[in-house]
């Protein structure tokens, strides 16, 4: 999930911007409950007398019943967004289970960011596009000669905790470390938003997302109390993400895990033990499809004169590019019925094709970007070479 979006160029920023809002799966399994912290639960704040009056919008808050508390004032939220909070504390307590004496007082707490708002709003199209933005640009970002020392160093540090991650889950280390290195530079920069503030910000602001940050307010109100921690003392991104890996709340719950611990121990930190941090996002990764010791990506073999055309939208099996003429470098012993992808990548060299095979779109679970997933096999590349001279 990246941070500075001022660096990208406008032709991609808004699909970059659908990528983090959309990054990492957003169902939540069945997650061991401890106890929730006691809650320290002030008097509500009462409404003034004068109605506030509803702004208007496109977007309605989901209906909620008459069995919720949600009379109140959340002071520091401004003013067109007070019913729109009410309803946010009714869907918390009736749709989410989750106790007046815990909402209230939470999101009376809780404040507007508009810095995340604007950082995550797209924007306006350009009346002149400029010209698209090549894959080799975005990915050389992340594979500057900083962030292959960084990678060696934390192979050196960890390489025993890698291996040992990558047998049990099956997922490649130098993968593990392309994710690390995209997200946080290897944990060297986690976000300083909270995560609850920024959620109910965007929830308000961005209509289109709106019911997908509600669902992430509740998460991280869930995860809060799962860890035995103040829902605002959680800090992350500006789009709610956190930790070293920058999981969503719903994905904390879904797929961290805690390395080596029995079902039912501590919950993983996220933000400091990079043992948690490597089991969790290889448990993403086979959450989401990932295939021990099959390819990622490919380049196609030469130009062959093929007609490639018909393979660049969606996916075919492996065998029909084959009969096609569109053969990969470097052969798999993947049967034929195999869906795989075909894509045409910009590098120094110009246009690529590249076989994508379903490891591709398990990384693409994290974050729903070519680019992304594509600069994940590459840095796993990188990396590799440099390790191993």
């Amino acid at each position: 999930m990246h941070k500075n979006w001022a660096l990208f160029p406008k032709t991609i920023l808004t699909a970059v911007v659908t990528a983090v809002l959309s990054a990492c799966a957003t169902n939540v399994g069945t997650v061991n409950q401890a106890a929730a912290p006691a809650i320290a639960t002030p008097a509500p704040v009462p409404l003034p007398a004068a109605p506030i009056p509803e702004q208007p919008s496109t977007a309605v808050m989901p209906e909620t019943g008459n069995t919720c508390i949600s009379n109140v004032a959340f002071p520091n939220f401004p003013q067109q967004y007070q019913e729109r909070m009410q309803g946010i504390a009714c869907h918390l307590q009736e749709r989410d289970g989750l106790p007046a004496s815990y909402v209230i007082p939470t999101l009376q707490d809780a404040s507007f960011n508009a810095r995340a708002v604007a950082l995550m709003t797209p924007p306006p199209p350009s009346a002149t596009p400029a010209p698209p933005y090549p894959w080799w640009r975005y990915r050389n970002r992340f594979l500057r000669q900083n962030r292959l020392s960084q990678g060696v160093q934390f192979w050196r540090d960890h390489v025993a905790l890698l291996q040992a991650v990558s047998q049990k889950y099956g997922v490649p280390g130098p993968i593990l470390m392309g994710i690390l290195n995209i997200e946080t530079g290897f944990g060297s920069f986690q976000g300083g938003f909270s995560v609850l503030n920024s959620n109910l910000s965007l929830a308000l602001a961005l209509p289109g997302r709106r019911r997908f940050f509600l669902h992430q307010t509740a998460e991280t109100l869930k995860l809060a109390q799962r860890l035995g921690v103040s829902p605002g003392t959680l800090q992350g991104s500006q789009a709610g993400a956190m930790g070293m890996s920058q999981f969503l709340a719903s994905s904390y719950l879904r797929y961290g895990v805690t390395w080596n611990d029995p079902p039912g121990g501590p919950m993983p930190n996220l933000w400091q033990s990079p043992a948690d941090v490597l089991a969790s996002t290889a448990n993403f990764f086979r959450g989401h499809g990932w295939q021990p010791g099959q390819p990622v990506l490919g380049r196609v073999s030469g130009d062959q004169g093929a007609d490639v055309a018909p393979f660049l939208q969606g996916k075919h099996p492996l065998a029909q590019l084959r009969a096609a003429g569109i053969q990969p470098e470097t052969a798999s012993r993947l049967p034929g019925s195999t869906p795989v992808g075909l894509l045409r990548l910009q590098t120094e060299r110009g246009p690529t094709l590249f076989i994508a095979y379903p490891n591709f779109y398990a990384i693409m679970g994290y974050n729903p970007s070519t680019y992304y997933s594509a600069t994940v096999w590459a840095y796993a590349e990188a990396i590799k070479r440099v390790i191993n001279g």
